[in-house]
């Protein structure tokens, strides 16, 4: 072995350089959060070895992706392995979370880090890219009708949002060509942009070194006349040689992997990967509740009504994003520890108070449809006709006097908008083919639901 060894070295110069990478000194008040960059990058590699091999029997076809995912689970390891998968998939979003939030707080995306903060958001956006394409391909309930908020909201979008919707679903429904497209973004555009980016970010960080935890009386003396780039070299050169060998830092780094491993095996025993009935575009009373990651913004869509609904949702999360991105422009003062920030610090309180009562509110708030209430003055049949209306779950999709949901039109003043017969069509052979067919209704039933729609005036 030390022959090859020897022979490797001669060639590659591998022990050379793995003693400059190993041997270099970093700071010495490095502890074990900065071990949640390195707890990350394990599991993506887990996610990276179960995706592989998961990939392996899946078939992205509405006809067999929910069969495939059935076959998986009766494998040999495989329900374990999709229970990792999914396991780890919801620690790798909490982790990049904390890991941002700690960057942030200790000022570690200030000056010269700028780019590595953007690098990192960017990578964050591309996790969540992860999980949202990931929802749809077991073609369950929950994957089908998620999907159908989510590329509701992307169509939203000003001018480009008819585009988006179409690279997305290949058409107006959800189909065969959005399950397709949505595997390839999943297995093929997304790890190759994570690939990317995580090379860039591993490389930012070996060339400017690794941020230490903020001090409050600097290593050494600020001087007045010297330039911001000259004191940061100094300070951080005296962090360094104050500090301990890289290889020492890594043992952290081993003992945290271990641990979220660990984590990830006992959650994926315990917790498995639910499997729901499979996907049903005529199911329109089905509200899909997404996972714990997803559960703040669900929660929001509760309390953005009315006509322009889509668009204000649209631009309260691309408004997020883009600030998200942009925080080392905004907060560029020299000043790194948190009791010396305090707007700052005020700030990001806010951002994750909001974020963990929005998520507990939308964890413990019941999957509902708006119910549209009975106004004075209606008649019998118009009441059974709401009735119907509102058991046959139209109000996910359609909007009553500001109550239900957008993605179809909004029926307040149907009666003047439509003839009867017109509406009648569009109950039973609707032209749209996001509009499902409601033709099991009962003779009765749909006189109904036309003779309520059409007094809406």
């Amino acid at each position: 072995m030390s022959h090859i060894g020897r022979w490797l070295d001669e060639r590659l110069g591998i022990f050379e350089l793995s003693r400059a990478f190993l041997d270099r000194h970093v700071p010495g008040n490095i502890n074990w959060f900065h071990t949640l960059g390195s707890a990350t990058l394990v599991l993506i590699g887990v996610q990276f070895l179960t995706g592989i091999v998961l990939s392996m029997s899946y078939v992205p076809s509405p006809d067999y992706a929910y069969e495939s995912v059935l076959y998986i689970d009766q494998t040999p390891f495989g329900g374990i392995t999709r229970a990792i998968h999914r396991a780890s998939a919801g620690l790798l979003v909490l982790l990049v979370g904390l890991h941002a939030l700690r960057v942030f707080i200790w000022g570690a995306h200030k000056y010269p880090r700028e780019l590595s903060w953007v690098v990192g958001a960017l990578l964050m956006f591309v996790l969540m890219g992860f999980a949202f394409t990931g929802y749809l391909l077991p073609w369950d309930q929950k994957a089908y009708w998620a999907t159908v908020v989510g590329t509701n909201i992307a169509g939203s979008a000003p001018i480009i949002g008819g585009a988006v919707t179409e690279l997305l679903r290949g058409g107006e429904a959800l189909g065969a060509v959005a399950l397709t497209r949505f595997y390839g973004i999943h297995v093929w555009v997304l790890p190759a942009s994570l690939l990317l980016l995580v090379g860039l970010h591993l490389f930012m960080i070996v060339r400017q070194g690794i941020a230490a935890t903020p001090r409050r009386q600097p290593l050494v003396e600020q001087e007045p006349d010297v330039s911001r780039r000259e004191a940061y070299e100094r300070e951080y050169a005296a962090e360094k040689e104050a500090g301990k060998p890289f290889w020492s830092a890594l043992l952290k780094d081993a003992v945290m992997g271990l641990i979220v491993v660990l984590v990830v095996l006992v959650a994926a025993v315990i917790l498995g990967a639910p499997l729901e009935e499979p996907a049903d575009p005529n199911a329109t009373a089905y509200v899909p509740r997404p996972e714990w990651y997803f559960l703040d913004m669900y929660q929001l869509l509760w309390y953005v009504t009315g006509p322009f609904e889509p668009l204000l949702i649209f631009a309260i999360f691309t408004a997020g994003a883009l600030f998200f991105v942009a925080v080392p422009f905004f907060d560029r003062g020299r000043a790194r520890h948190p009791r010396e920030r305090p707007r700052a610090m005020a700030g990001v309180t806010a951002v994750v108070g909001g974020v963990v009562i929005f998520t507990y509110m939308g964890a413990v708030a019941g999957p509902s449809v708006p119910e549209i209430p009975p106004t004075e003055g209606m008649t019998v049949s118009e009441l059974s006709g709401l009735a119907v209306y509102n058991t046959q779950g139209c109000a996910a999709c359609h909007t009553v006097r500001g109550l239900g949901g957008t993605s179809g039109p909004d029926v307040s003043r149907a009666g003047a908008r439509w003839s009867e017969k017109h509406i009648r069509e569009a109950i039973v052979m609707p032209e749209d083919e996001e509009m499902p067919s409601f033709d099991k209704l009962t003779d009765q039933q749909l006189d109904d639901l036309v003779t309520f729609l059409t007094s809406l005036e």
